[in-house]
């Protein structure tokens, strides 16, 4: 028989529900992603005479490995994986914060 009060009772399920929210989620990864345009290096080419002829959208991904900035241009697809993994890297991170608060609250209960 648990000794728990109503409010630990109620953190455990909540942390539990959290553990099971992280075990499910999908790929993660850090970074930003944006979309830019270019003009070319041809002289001749519309992008050097009209602001609305750039080229692109392109998919760029920009991220911290080991203190140093890398960049990637990334296709249609690889950019639609990519904005999966951040947002299922910021679910993560609001989840811990959640978890860490739930743990905090959760020792200064306990008797």
């Amino acid at each position: 028989m648990s000794t728990d009060t109503p409010e630990i009772h109620d953190l455990r399920k909540e942390f539990t529900e959290l553990k099971r929210r992280l075990a499910t989620t999908g790929y993660i990864c850090t970074g930003s992603l944006m979309s830019l345009y270019h003009r070319c290096g041809k002289p001749y080419c519309a992008c050097h005479r009209d602001q609305k002829a750039l080229h692109g959208p392109y998919s760029v991904w920009t991220r911290k490995v080991q203190g140093k900035t890398v960049t990637r241009t990334l296709s249609s697809k690889q950019a639609e994986l990519c904005r999966q993994c951040i947002q299922n890297m910021r679910e993560i991170e609001r989840i811990i914060e959640r978890m860490k608060q739930l743990s905090v609250t959760y020792i200064e209960r306990q008797r």
